[in-house]
């Protein structure tokens, strides 16, 4: 049996991060970039009015109020066809080229127009080089812009499209399939009879994966004989991440275990120090990565966050593989029972300025109905034997919490 860290590290250093490919910058959101990307033009590109106002020649209003004639008027889109002197000034609007011989922009609130509009009255003085962006200033061309394994959010396209790049090379996405084993499994569409369950478990899993990407396929639920397992694991690993569960424990007819192995599966841990998911099976063939998770509900949902996860992060391309963790001020006392780092559900909120946490009521990793009042795992580490109230605690975030 091996840490939850190193079981970590073994899937990280194993899996491999996928190809780069061309996409087009609208198909580009939640993609992690391939290449850096540099700019290919000053930003601003012209020395740009940062007010609504006139451009004006600082020196020329020492002594306000001055007043100066207006020589033209400049929009945004505008390319300003004069070049301001002494006693002259131009109209000009936030965005707009800043006209030669203009130095400063003051602020329309600190003028006074005439009706005719062919003088304004300055009514403060004003520095050289006010309210009036750089050539530059921001970004100069040339200048890497957004680098190699960032994730593609809104402002990362606004950014490509800033800079020119229609299409972007990002890290190709990884196909998830997902396969449930047991005799005891019915289909959601079924009712159970008392000694059978729906198959939850594929679905839950499915949605986790596709909180990350798209191309994740439920393949069926496999019963506890071999031939029927070993027909689905081989469809399966037409994918590059296959995820079953159920059938790792110890029992007689958890067979999941025994098929990795004869078809020719790798397998680097069988079980992890970890509460929920200690039967964890994490095994390669080839490039494609396999998880064999324990089949309750919660362990299956816990392991896919600290394993699955970022073997999906990694294959994509991405620095960073985990969720957020955070310390929050613990509601209620744990007196912790085995020596296994435990992964509880609980519910984090932000109440007068701290962040709390408290476990949820659960029945242990069957219990599949109580993690819909969380929001968070609770990390309880190996050598904690009771926790008190008020004590900090480390936090795993999964959900949207308020």
């Amino acid at each position: 049996m091996i840490s939850v860290d190193k079981a970590i590290r073994i899937v990280l250093k194993k899996v491999k991060t996928l190809p780069s490919k061309k996409v087009k910058l609208e198909d580009a959101q939640g993609l992690c970039l391939a290449e850096n990307i540099k700019s290919d033009f000053d930003m601003p590109p012209f020395n740009r009015a940062a007010m609504d106002g006139y451009a004006v020649i600082a020196k020329n209003i020492i002594k306000p109020p001055v007043e100066l004639i207006v020589i033209e008027n400049i929009r945004a889109g505008y390319n300003p066809k004069k070049t301001v002197g002494n006693g002259q000034a131009a109209k000009i609007m936030t965005g707009s080229v800043v006209p030669k011989g203009a130095d400063a922009v003051i602020k329309v609130e600190e003028t006074q127009s005439f009706s005719d509009n062919k003088k304004v009255r300055i009514l403060k003085t004003i520095d050289k080089g006010s309210n009036i962006a750089k050539k530059g200033e921001d970004l100069r061309a040339g200048k890497r812009v957004l680098r190699k394994g960032t994730k593609i959010r809104p402002s990362e396209i606004g950014v490509l499209a800033t800079v020119g790049s229609d299409t972007v090379r990002v890290f190709s996405v990884p196909s998830v399939g997902i396969i449930s084993t047991g005799d005891e499994l019915v289909t959601v569409s079924k009712k159970p009879k008392p000694w059978q369950i729906r198959n939850s478990n594929s679905y839950s899993l499915a949605a986790q994966a596709r909180r990350i990407i798209e191309d994740v396929e439920i393949l069926g639920i496999a019963s506890d004989e071999k031939n029927k397992i070993r027909n689905l694991v081989k469809k399966g690993l037409k994918k590059d991440i296959l995820i079953l569960s159920g059938g790792v424990s110890m029992g007689e007819y958890d067979l999941v275990g025994e098929v990795l192995k004869d078809l020719g599966i790798t397998i680097f841990f069988e079980k992890v120090a970890l509460r929920p998911g200690k039967p964890t099976v994490f095994g390669k063939m080839g490039d494609k990565a396999i998880f064999a998770l324990p089949g309750n509900p919660v362990s299956t949902m816990v392991t896919f966050e600290l394993f699955v996860r970022p073997c999906i992060k990694k294959m994509m391309g991405f620095s960073s593989y985990h969720n957020q963790i955070l310390f929050a001020e613990l509601e209620t006392e744990i007196i912790i029972k085995k020596k296994r780092r435990e992964y509880r559900p609980a519910l984090l909120r932000y109440v007068n300025s701290k962040w709390k946490v408290a476990p949820v009521e659960w029945h242990g990793s069957g219990d599949l109905f109580s993690t819909t009042k969380a929001n968070c795992l609770l990390i309880i580490g190996e050598s904690v034997e009771r926790l008190k109230a008020g004590d900090s605690s480390e936090v795993l975030l999964i959900d949207d919490f308020n």
